[in-house]
């Protein structure tokens, strides 16, 4: 067995990386670590004011301090029933355009464009691409300057408070950057042409499902009431968990998140996939020039997708600071008093989603939960990475350049790992792997077997020999193929291990004894030919999450009831390892 990763991700927000385990010719196992240790802020505010809550959540990141803030606030007036005013909203809105600006224009030019371009980091870069790399610092530095004029500081600014702000800018302050966003523009246009037309590796390539605010009105923008999937469903902010249903993972201090049972994306691509039909001027000119199909199925393109937005962010300000200028110039804050409630406030960061939810009762926070957009994409950076590297695995390529694609694509998410992960590693599997991980999955209960294949194809009928064998040894709920379709369904409780016993065809020697999780295998065409009718008709999302294939590697499918020598001693080692 290898493992092949990157021990330390560079180029991205935080401490964490991804590690692939090859047993042989297969990619067993990809994991995505998050190593730096919780933030606690949710039971840090327990006991709190409001207002000290509304301060102290947003430490949870300094890069995405301004969703987090904007986030809070959100959630805390919903739960107080406090309603800002326009200018109030007008204002926040501008902060957060300063955030997209900044964050967006850091990872686009120096943390992405490297990869594309053949160069180590950025520094490097500049002798080819010294004026790309000095614009890309200006409209960091001007996204900077936006979020000092209106949150006080351009991070973990306190200007934003519950009910409105501590004082409004002065006209001269946003007059200025009404002016330096319309002359940054001939720079945006070359920025969105430039990522846009970059050709982007076609490895891992797989739909997901995109999970995204709703601004509602038919409008694009970064917040709203309601979370949109990409399926067309819709949910209340105050329903969000219906979407992400956390859960917890042995190899990461943040948890993942999957809807209906299977992973899902956040971020810029969720965003233009979802509601890039709402961009206007132009934006939308841009996104109908560029945005095709191949965007929705490959990772890769939430890079052009931000290039997007700062397009979009760049046209936003000038309407807002007009506006804002327009209107009369009452309190930056409204009075109000504390009441008891649950508030959600949902808010896209530049990574994506993000969803805070808090609780006021007498006067003090009694609640916090936050999920932010690296915990919910989680699970679908391992799935894109364990296609990407059993992909690469499969065409031959070596260890250092499965490796480097990890890294590639990992820092395509652009995962800030500070409030939620930095690396790649590919490593071999020792012989006789799927034993430490088979104990593994014991460990978490007594797992249901199910015997699969076609007993007259010779080594076909491994699964179903296997099943009758464990039968034999008296192991509990050990079923055949045949017997779920007639029972309609699986025993036990939907939160056991499942395993499912079958014959596969990997190209490694014959009675090599693989575990692979479930939800991998289904991804894998040539692993599915009779897997995936029985799993659609017996698991649930809850199951799915749990379930695994124990695979057999044949040697010969010929016409007959005998398996093969080599099958057939590997059926015996697993009989004794799971009777011992």
């Amino acid at each position: 067995m290898k493992v092949i990763g990157v021990n330390h991700l560079a180029r991205v927000e935080g401490n964490g990386g991804i590690l692939a385990t090859l047993d042989g010719k297969v990619v067993s196992d990809v994991k995505f670590t998050i190593n730096e240790g919780p933030r606690l802020i949710e039971k840090l505010v327990l006991g709190r004011t409001p207002e000290e809550d509304a301060s102290m959540s947003p430490r949870i990141c300094a890069i995405c301090t301004c969703s987090h803030k904007n986030a809070v606030l959100r959630a805390l007036e919903n739960a107080m029933d406090v309603k800002i005013t326009r200018k109030a909203y007008l204002l926040r809105e501008l902060m957060h355009m300063g955030e997209f600006i900044e964050s967006h224009s850091l990872h686009t030019f120096y943390l992405a464009l490297p990869d594309f371009l053949g160069f180590p980091n950025a520094i490097a870069m500049a002798s080819e691409y010294e004026f790309e790399v000095k614009i890309a610092l200006e409209m960091k530095h001007f996204g900077n300057h936006i979020m000092k004029i209106t949150n006080g500081r351009y991070i973990h600014g306190e200007n934003a408070v519950v009910g409105g702000f501590g004082k409004w800018p002065t006209k001269e302050e946003l007059l200025f950057i009404k002016d330096r966003a319309m002359q940054f523009m001939p720079f945006v246009f070359k920025t969105v042409d430039l990522f846009c037309g970059i050709d982007y590796p076609q490895v891992p390539v797989s739909d997901t499902i995109y999970a995204c605010c709703e601004p509602g009105n038919g409008e694009f923008g970064f917040w709203g009431d309601e979370i949109l999937l990409s399926t067309g469903e819709t949910y209340f902010q105050d329903d969000s968990q219906k979407v992400t249903n956390e859960f917890v993972v042995s190899h990461s201090y943040a948890k993942h998140s999957r809807y209906n049972g299977k992973p899902y994306t956040v971020g810029a691509l969720a965003r233009i996939v979802n509601l890039g039909e709402r961009l206007k001027g132009e934006a939308g000119e841009m996104y109908a020039k560029y945005f095709n199909e191949g965007w929705k199925s490959n990772p890769f393109y939430h890079n052009p997708s931000r290039a997007l937005e700062i397009l979009y962010a760049f046209e936003k300000i000038p309407g807002l600071v007009d506006e804002f200028l327009e209107l009369e110039d009452p309190s930056s804050k409204i009075n109000y008093t504390s009441k008891d409630g649950k508030g959600t406030g949902l808010v896209e960061a530049p990574r994506g989603l993000l969803i805070h939810h808090h609780e006021v009762t007498d006067g003090q926070v009694s609640y916090a939960d936050i999920v932010t957009p690296t915990a919910q994409n989680a699970d679908d950076i391992e799935r894109y990475g364990q296609l990407a590297a059993q992909k690469l695995l499969d065409e031959g390529k070596s260890e250092d350049e499965i490796s480097r694609h990890l890294d590639i694509l990992v820092r395509a998410f652009d995962p800030c790992i500070s409030c939620s992960a930095h690396m790649a590693e590919v490593r071999n599997a020792p012989e006789g792997d799927w034993k430490n991980r088979l104990k593994e999955v014991r460990a978490a209960g007594p797992p249901v077997f199910v015997g699969i294949g076609n007993p007259l194809l010779g080594d076909d009928g491994a699964g179903i020999a296997l099943a009758e064998a464990l039968r034999d040894k008296g192991i509990d709920d050990v079923w055949l193929e045949s017997e779920i379709e007639a029972n309609d369904g699986l025993p036990g409780e939907g939160n056991r291990p499942l395993i499912l016993l079958d014959a596969v065809d990997l190209n490694e020697d014959a009675g090599k004894v693989t575990l692979l999780p479930l939800n991998i295998v289904l991804e894998n065409s040539s692993l599915s030919h009779k897997i995936l009718p029985v799993v659609s008709e017996i698991l649930g999302p809850t199951q799915m999450q749990n379930a695994f294939l124990l695979g057999i590697q044949a040697e010969s499918l010929e016409t007959g009831p005998e398996l093969s020598s080599a099958v057939r001693r590997a059926l015996e080692t697993v009989v004794t390892h799971l009777t011992n």
